[in-house]
C-alpha cells in the first residue's frame, strides 16, 4: 500500500511538471518561417523570454535598451488588439538578400468574448514582415536596431512587389472587409496604443 501511494505521488508530480512546462510560447528556430511565427506568438502572448529567444538573445540576460523597447512596443500593440490567439494563414520567405531572409506572415488575431460563449469570434486580419538571419544552424529575427539602410531599401522594394501578389491582395481585401464591419476598430486601437 505504501509503495502504491509513493507511485501515485510520483505520477502526480510528473503530470504537474508536464502541464506547467507548456505555459510559455514554444520557440522554433528551425526555419525562417518558424521563428517568424514564434515571435508573432511571443508578442501576442506577452512572453518576453520567448521574444528574446526569437531575436537570438539569452532570455535570462538584460538586453540593449532599444531591443527592450522594441519588445515592449510590439507586446503593447498585440495587447491593444485584445486577441486570445493567432491563426496563421500564410508565412513565407520573399527571398534571401545578402544572407538575410525577408519573411512575411499573414494571420488572423482571434478575439473571443469570454463572457458570451455563443458570440462569434472576431478575426482581425494582420500581417508582419521581418528579416531573419541564420547563425549556428538556428534562425533568429533581426532586431529593428540592426536593420541597415540597405536592408530597409530591400524591404521597401520587395514589399512593393509583394503588394501585387494574390496573397497580399487577399489580405488587403479581408482587412478592408473587417474595417467596414468594424468601423471604430482603428480609432479604438489608436486609443489603446496611446494608454
Amino acid at each position: 500500500m505504501r509503495r502504491l501511494k509513493g507511485l501515485l505521488c510520483c505520477i502526480l508530480v510528473i503530470v504537474l511538471m508536464f502541464s506547467l512546462s507548456g505555459c510559455g510560447v514554444k520557440v522554433s528556430t528551425k526555419s525562417p518561417e518558424s521563428v517568424t511565427k514564434s515571435i508573432v506568438n511571443a508578442y501576442q502572448k506577452g512572453d518576453t523570454e520567448a521574444a528574446k529567444k526569437c531575436l537570438g538573445l539569452d532570455p535570462d540576460k538584460k538586453c540593449a535598451d532599444e531591443i527592450t523597447q522594441e519588445i515592449k512596443y510590439n507586446m503593447k500593440q498585440f495587447k491593444a488588439y485584445g486577441a486570445s490567439e493567432v491563426d496563421f494563414t500564410k508565412c513565407e520567405s520573399l527571398g534571401n538578400f545578402n544572407g538575410y531572409d525577408l519573411v512575411y506572415a499573414i494571420y488572423n488575431l482571434v478575439k473571443k468574448d469570454k463572457d458570451d460563449k455563443k458570440s462569434e469570434a472576431l478575426e482581425i486580419p494582420s500581417m508582419s514582415m521581418y528579416f531573419v538571419k541564420e547563425k549556428d544552424k538556428k534562425f533568429h529575427v533581426v532586431p529593428a536596431k540592426d536593420v541597415t539602410d540597405e536592408m530597409s531599401q530591400i524591404s521597401s522594394e520587395e514589399f512593393a512587389k509583394f503588394m501585387k501578389t494574390e496573397e497580399y491582395k487577399t489580405y488587403e481585401k479581408d482587412y478592408k472587409k473587417f474595417v467596414r464591419k468594424n468601423p471604430n476598430f482603428e480609432e479604438n486601437l489608436k486609443k489603446e496604443m496611446a494608454k
